[in-house]
């Protein structure tokens, strides 16, 4: 192996630890897509059941 061939060095990126602009925290952001498709599951079946 060629010592010149090592990867390249992994830079810091800060912005990646930021908090997203909404909600306050990735696990609210991801508790809200999660209840939403529950919630859209949920009614579809409704849907399905009342109109079948």
């Amino acid at each position: 192996m060629n010592p010149s061939s090592s990867p390249a060095p992994v830079e810091k990126r800060p912005e990646l630890d930021d908090a997203p602009p909404l909600l306050g925290s990735w696990r609210n952001v991801y508790l809200l897509v999660v209840g939403s498709f529950v919630l859209f599951v949920v009614l579809s079946a409704a849907l399905t059941w009342v109109y079948s």
